[in-house]
């Protein structure tokens, strides 16, 4: 069996595994810390992927139990629900959409509405809209876009876009997620996010390239296990989550070290059309 530590550091460095996947894996190997190396294996994870939400709520729950082994098995079945939200949200699309990066939830949605076409943003630098055409090609037709394109014309009904965070202020993704969303609203076409509830976290966390922060009140509706909700309610579905002291700490350390502006402050207190 890998060492822990051994898998810990991997995961900090790997660039290629989601956010839900990372987590699932980093709460097995965090099980088998020991408790006196805890709080140092979460730091280390997390600045290897400050925006990805889920290690922040697993850190935060796994500092907060007595038994952190225990608690970590618990946290990966929490982390299944991401199928809920992609249900709550197929119900609201049309039949065409068009989508960034690669978001498992994204394909999941695509799967239970089965639109007739989605166009994936190539979403450089990385280029995941190849694999994501190739998965939601299962279910449609999937379509290749260049970014340039999709910012420059949003060619679909509407924009549905998955999430690494969602904060009380902003929502965590993909760079060139915000470009896309602020052509969409400029438009009137409808943009729709959806992320599990490991997605929410009530701090600002660090959003290092190539990720990128979008005001939660760009968006139309935002879809999470609890159900479609405007920006104002996910923003206080965001804030009324619990996180452990020292991870709101660890937070506004990595943000001051990092010198980011604050994030973009579309109102969420309104509806956006």
């Amino acid at each position: 069996m890998e060492d822990p530590w051994a898998a810990v550091v991997s995961l900090a460095d790997d660039r290629e595994l989601g956010a839900t996947e990372t987590a699932t894996l980093a709460a097995q190997a965090l099980a088998r810390v020991g408790r006196a190396d805890l709080a140092d294996a979460i730091e280390t994870l997390i600045r290897g992927h400050p925006s990805m939400a889920p290690l922040w709520r697993l850190g935060s729950a796994l500092l907060s139990g007595p038994d952190h082994a225990a608690t970590a098995e618990r946290f990966e079945h929490d982390l299944a629900d991401q199928g809920v939200a992609a249900a709550v949200v197929a119900s609201a699309l049309p039949s065409t959409l068009i989508t960034i990066s690669c978001s498992a939830t994204v394909v999941e949605s695509i799967r239970v509405r089965k639109p007739q076409a989605v166009l994936c943003m190539a979403s450089e630098p990385g280029g995941e809209g190849m694999q994501m055409a190739g998965l939601a090609g299962a279910y449609t037709r999937a379509t290749v876009i260049p970014d340039w394109q999709a910012i420059q014309e949003v060619p679909a009904d509407a924009v549905l876009v998955g999430a690494d965070a969602v904060t009380p202020r902003s929502l965590v993704n993909k760079v060139k997620t915000r470009e896309l969303v602020e052509a969409a609203a400029a438009r009137d076409i409808p943009r729709f996010a959806v992320a599990s509830s490991s997605k929410l976290v009530p701090v600002e966390i660090p959003v290092p390239e190539p990720f990128q922060s979008t005001a939660l009140g760009m968006f139309s509706q935002i879809a999470t296990p609890a159900g479609m909700a405007e920006p104002v309610l996910t923003a206080a579905r965001a804030a009324a989550v619990g996180l452990h002291p020292a991870m709101v700490m660890l937070a506004e350390m990595l943000i001051e070290e990092s010198g980011e502006q604050e994030p973009p402050t579309t109102p969420a207190t309104e509806p956006t059309p």
